[in-house]
């Protein structure tokens, strides 16, 4: 009767062990999932990821008349279009358009703006458009993995073969004008403007046409028959 009354104890107990270490093992498998789980959703997403992310990766001299440092550009994100704006840089945000992916400051003259176009291979290409009196200056970024990469090859646009009537509807202009014109053009001594998209993907690309003519006189001819050339993004190309 004793033997028998050990050995149910003993099997008693171990099953409980059994049990126990289960329930142990159960346990950890849940915490494991769980676990990866939440590495899972917290793997970067970069669908989420929009313009204000990448104004705060851009560098401080991306920006105009002064950088604005990093500490800075937060507190501006907080006071969009706001006159507060102007406690914190002589350049705060005017626009920012998380849909479209569009971010411009004012306080200048020229302006400043940028943008990106999403790319197929998860990338984006960001476009900065600093204005001066020489044009616009543009500056190229790829967004990937929350870095920005400066390539400074990349042309916003493309190559394109500019001819004077891409920019002036030059039979408004009289042929002596025209001539001078085409020479100046010729020459190089014009300057590019860029409008970036705040709707839709194409880029606006205007001339300054006062070096054009060599009569202020003609100021208001040239101003009426200035046009400007749209590039569009097709296909992940430039095309007229």
């Amino acid at each position: 009767m004793k033997t028998k009354y050990y050995l149910l104890v003993v099997l008693t107990l171990l099953f409980a062990c059994t049990g126990e270490s289960q329930k142990s093992a159960n346990a950890e498998t849940s915490d494991s999932m769980r676990q990866e789980n939440k590495d899972a959703t917290e793997d970067y997403d970069a669908s989420k990821v929009n313009i204000k992310d990448i104004f705060l990766l851009l560098p401080d001299d991306a920006f105009p008349i002064e950088g604005i440092s990093l500490a800075n550009r937060k507190l501006l994100l907080n006071h969009i279009g706001d006159e507060k704006g102007y406690d914190i840089s002589p350049t705060p945000i005017e626009i920012c358009d998380v849909k479209n992916g569009y971010l411009n400051l004012t306080g200048m003259q020229f302006g400043w703006e940028m943008c990106y176009w999403n790319l197929k291979d998860g990338r984006k290409l960001v476009a900065v458009n600093s204005g001066s009196e020489t044009g616009s200056d543009i500056r190229i970024f790829f967004y990937q993995n929350d870095k920005l990469t400066e390539d400074y090859n990349y042309q916003l646009g493309g190559k394109q073969n500019y001819t004077l009537s891409d920019f002036v509807d030059v039979s408004q202009l009289s042929s002596e004008t025209r001539k001078y014109a085409e020479q100046q053009f010729a020459k190089g001594d014009y300057h590019l403007y860029y409008e970036l998209p705040r709707k839709g993907t194409s880029i606006k690309i205007g001339m300054d046409v006062n070096e054009m003519t060599e009569n202020p006189e003609d100021y208001d001819v040239f101003y009426e028959a200035n046009k400007d050339v749209i590039l569009k993004w097709e296909n992940e190309k430039w095309v007229r």
